[in-house]
C-alpha cells in the first residue's frame, strides 16, 4: 500500500531533521477493514495503535501528528484531531504527553491520494547526497588543516634567516651567565647570614633562660649512663644488645663501677660560657679518666672522656 501525501511529507521531514533515527511508516488493515498508518522509529512503534493518517503540522506547531479523526473541512483546508508523536525538534514525545489530543489544520491536498513516489525518492536522495558531501568537505578541511600545521612544524628547522652568534659574542654570553650565577649565589649566602643573624639572638636568649644549674648535675648518675653506653649510636659495636638480660647486666655493672670509682674520690668543676651553657668536668683518679658534659637547653649532655695519663704526658 502506498503512503498518503501527508505521510510522505511527514516521513521526509523526520529524515531531514533526524536522518540517523531510522524513521518508517507502515500501513495495515484493521478488523473493520480500515486502512491505518503507524509511525516507527528504529522499527519500534511510537504509539499503541494506528492512525487514519500521519501528518506534519507545517503551518502550526511544526510537530508530526497521528490523525485520529477529521472534524471538518473547507474548500482549502481540513480540521483534524490527533496525537503529537514527534515534537518540532525531532524528539519522540513521552507516553503521558500522548494521552491528550491536539487540533490541527491541514491544507487540502487530497490527503489520501497517491503521490509521485519517484519524485519524493529523488528529493530524499538529493538531500542524502548533500549531507554526504557536506560531511566529506568537513573531513577534508580538517585533514588539510592538520597537514598544513605538520608542514609548518617540519619546515621550521629549515629556516636560514636565524642570526648566528660569533665566538666573541658566545664568550660574552657565557661570561654574563657566570656573573649572573655568581650574583645569585652571593645573594643567597647573604640572605642565609641575615636569617641566622636575626635568629641567633633568639636562640641565645632561650639558651640563657634554660641553662641548667650546677645543682642539677648528678655525677654518679651521669657516669652510670656513660658506662651503660647510653650515648653510643645504635650501630656502635660497644652498644649493649637491646634485650632484658643484656640491659640488666649492663645496668648492674655500670652501677657497681660508678659506686666503687666515686667512693675512692672524684673532683667536679664547672665552667660557664656567658650564661649560655655550662661545661662540667669530672675527674676520677681511680679510673684515670676525665669526663666532660655540657649543660644546655635544660639538659646535661655527655661530650667525651680523656685518659689522665695522656693528659699528663702532653703537659710534660
Amino acid at each position: 500500500m502506498t503512503l498518503s501525501n501527508n505521510s510522505e511529507k511527514s516521513l521526509t521531514h523526520l529524515k531531514v531533521i533526524k536522518p540517523y533515527d531510522g524513521w518508517s511508516i507502515e500501513t495495515y488493515t484493521n478488523s473493520a477493514g480500515k486502512e491505518l498508518y503507524m509511525l516507527k522509529r528504529r522499527n519500534v512503534p511510537l504509539y499503541k495503535m494506528g492512525f487514519e493518517d500521519i501528518a506534519y503540522d507545517e503551518a502550526g506547531s511544526k510537530c508530526v501528528v497521528g490523525i485520529t479523526s477529521y472534524i471538518g473541512e473547507t474548500e482549502n483546508s481540513s480540521s483534524c484531531r490527533g496525537v503529537v508523536l514527534v515534537d518540532k525538534n525531532g524528539t519522540v514525545t513521552r507516553e503521558q504527553d500522548k494521552e491528550g489530543q491536539v487540533r490541527i489544520t491541514l491544507k487540502k491536498d487530497n490527503g489520501h491520494g497517491k503521490v509521485d513516489k519517484a519524485k519524493k525518492e529523488k528529493e530524499l536522495n538529493q538531500m542524502r547526497q548533500e549531507m554526504k558531501n557536506n560531511l566529506k568537505n568537513a573531513r577534508e578541511s580538517v585533514r588539510n588543516r592538520s597537514s598544513n600545521n605538520y608542514g609548518r612544524v617540519q619546515t621550521n628547522p629549515n629556516i636560514t634567516n636565524v642570526p648566528t652568534l660569533s665566538d666573541e659574542q658566545t664568550a660574552q654570553m657565557a661570561k654574563l651567565g657566570l656573573i649572573f650565577i655568581g650574583v645569585v649565589t652571593v645573594m643567597r649566602i647573604m640572605y642565609a647570614f641575615m636569617f641566622l643573624g636575626c635568629l641567633m639572638p633568639i636562640v641565645v636568649l632561650y639558651a640563657m633562660s634554660d641553662c641548667p644549674t650546677e645543682e642539677t648535675f648528678d655525677a654518679k648518675k651521669e657516669m652510670k649512663r656513660v658506662l651503660r653506653g647510653k650515648h653510643l649510636p645504635e650501630n656502635h659495636p660497644d652498644k649493649p644488645a637491646d634485650n632484658w638480660l643484656s640491659n640488666t647486666i649492663t645496668r648492674v655493672t655500670a652501677s657497681i663501677t660508678a659506686e666503687v670509682a666515686t667512693s675512692l674520690g672524684y673532683e667536679i668543676s664547672f665552667f660557664s660560657i656567658s650564661g649560655i651553657c655550662k661545661l662540667a668536668t669530672v675527674t676520677v683518679p681511680s679510673l684515670s679518666q676525665e669526663l666532660y658534659w655540657v649543660g644546655i637547653f635544660g639538659q646535661w649532655r655527655y661530650v667525651l672522656s680523656r685518659d689522665l695519663k695522656e693528659t699528663k704526658s702532653h703537659q710534660d
